[in-house]
């Protein structure tokens, strides 16, 4: 049922990707998000889930989020798609600091739209799911010209904490990007929503859960060591802040 598509080329850049919930479902089932540094839109189409939160053929906006969110879908027909920019990447469409929705699911303002009317009207007839996405990035693309310039210094560093797997520490991403360490705090928090070291988190409990996937034989020891963690115990802990489950049951 869920599904993701890649984003035109000339938009990687600022799209991580399209992701879609589509399909008629015979028992109640709960979809598990967990925090990626990235801020989603989301339509919904006629969906059975019980949060009631997505008006149908409306977008909300989904903030970049520090925790566990778990959206539960009653038996019946489902269908959701949404848009999740890469860090920093909606902040070329939007001049609203992403700081003001972090951890929110909000309708998206009308007086900071991303889309026109024309938009609004048309999506919610196309027959299939991969019919928005083609429009969606033909839309995109058409805006390409009018696009704010994403602040470089905190792309660069996004780049920097994600190469590193969110090993490397506040003042020497500072340093790298020629900021003081208030300065780039300050700002990385208002472009991407959250701290450079809550970034950093997200980006290692990201690495750790792929390590664990492409390594299921060793143990958490061995894991927890070959991720840069000091411990196990260390491991559990941020599973459990960021994830609401432990290493081991993620591995299940």
């Amino acid at each position: 049922m869920y599904k993701e598509y890649p984003p035109d080329l000339r938009l990687q850049r600022l799209i991580e990707t399209y992701w879609v919930a589509d399909g008629v479902i015979e028992d109640s089932v709960t979809q598990r998000i967990l925090p990626d540094g990235c801020v989603d839109i989301i339509f919904d189409f006629g969906s059975n889930n019980n949060t009631k939160q997505h008006p149908t053929g409306l977008p909300k906006l989904v903030g970049t989020m520090t925790s566990l969110l778990e959206i539960s879908y009653q038996p019946g027909r489902v269908q959701m798609m949404g848009i999740r920019f890469a860090p920093a990447g909606i902040t070329a469409f939007t001049r609203m600091p992403v700081s003001g929705i972090t951890n929110q699911n909000i309708e998206l303002p009308l007086a900071e739209t991303l889309f026109d009317k024309s938009f609004y009207e048309r999506l919610p007839d196309m027959e299939c799911m991969q019919e928005r996405i083609v429009y969606i990035n033909t839309y995109f693309l058409a805006r390409m010209h009018k696009l704010y310039l994403p602040d470089r210094q905190i792309k660069h560093a996004v780049s920097l904490i994600q190469s590193n797997n969110g090993h490397l520490s506040v003042w020497k991403i500072a340093g790298e990007v020629c900021l003081s360490e208030r300065q780039f705090e300050r700002k990385f928090k208002t472009t991407i929503g959250i701290s450079p070291k809550a970034f950093s988190n997200i980006m290692r409990f990201r690495f750790v859960r792929r390590y664990m996937e492409a390594h299921p034989d060793e143990s958490m020891y061995e894991i927890a060591i070959a991720c840069g963690y000091h411990d196990h115990s260390h491991m559990n802990k941020e599973f459990q802040r960021l994830g609401s489950f432990s290493p081991s049951e993620y591995a299940v």
